[in-house]
């Protein structure tokens, strides 16, 4: 699944989907925010929104920041019990939560990799997993917009299918990532057919992604570049 990862800094996303300061970037040019190391999924909290990629109202792409908790619009309450943050490859086109998203509010979410925990003999190692050349990946994700009178929030899930056969060792699932190829038919709000875009639901190439242990012992709160740096691993096997 993907329950923690790291985030690009505004600048990097910019340069990476050609977005100026201009009408398909709301940020004022004296705005800025920082990577972050340690996003965690969380409902009711605007200080933790997470940057997106989407098409916004004319068509031009845009980079908001969004919940990183889906809450549909059909809920009642502006929080939901059940988990959201993720969204398999096998429900997105059926489930409740995410149907409507899939065919008409699909995102990018930038990221520069993301934790996963692998079951060992001694206990649960932590990996980092990233791209060889520590750039961006667009994680495949969908968003929803919910309101209640004056109240509005607009929140993103990340979409997990099967790892690929390099990733498996590791965990059974990672999250999509959409080709650079394919990002602009994945955003595109005109296209619903629901074949063609399951079918970019797929593990990406086994070089795309690497992976190395890191510290587990972190607290939850900690946020620099630390978090990332390799340690060796106590099993080569692992």
């Amino acid at each position: 699944m993907c329950g923690r990862y790291v985030t690009p800094n505004q600048a990097a996303i910019e340069r990476h989907y050609h977005l100026g300061r201009g009408q398909n970037n709301p940020y004022p040019a004296d705005a800025h925010f920082a990577e972050r190391y340690n996003v965690t999924p969380q409902q009711g909290n605007p200080a933790a929104y997470v940057p997106v990629i989407r098409h916004g109202a004319h068509g031009a792409t845009e980079l908001v920041t969004m919940q990183w908790w889906l809450l549909p619009y059909w809920s009642k309450e502006p929080r939901i019990k059940f988990s959201t943050f993720n969204a398999r490859t096998d429900k997105v086109a059926g489930a409740a939560s995410y149907r409507v998203p899939f065919r008409k509010r699909r995102c990018l979410i930038p990221a520069l990799g993301w934790f996963e925990w692998q079951e060992t003999p001694r206990g649960k190692m932590k990996w980092w997993l990233h791209k060889p050349d520590r750039g961006i990946v667009s994680f495949a994700g969908l968003w929803d917009r919910w309101h209640r009178g004056d109240e509005v929030i607009e929140s993103c899930t990340i979409i997990v299918g099967e790892a690929n056969r390099a990733m498996s060792r590791v965990h059974d699932r990672m999250p999509v990532i959409i080709a650079r190829e394919d990002e602009a038919f994945w955003l595109d709000t005109s296209i619903d057919a629901v074949p063609a875009l399951e079918a970019l639901l797929k593990p990406p190439p086994e070089d795309m992604i690497a992976a190395h242990p890191v510290r587990s012992d972190k607290r939850p709160r900690d946020d620099d570049a630390s978090l990332i740096d390799a340690i060796e691993s106590p099993d080569p096997g692992a």
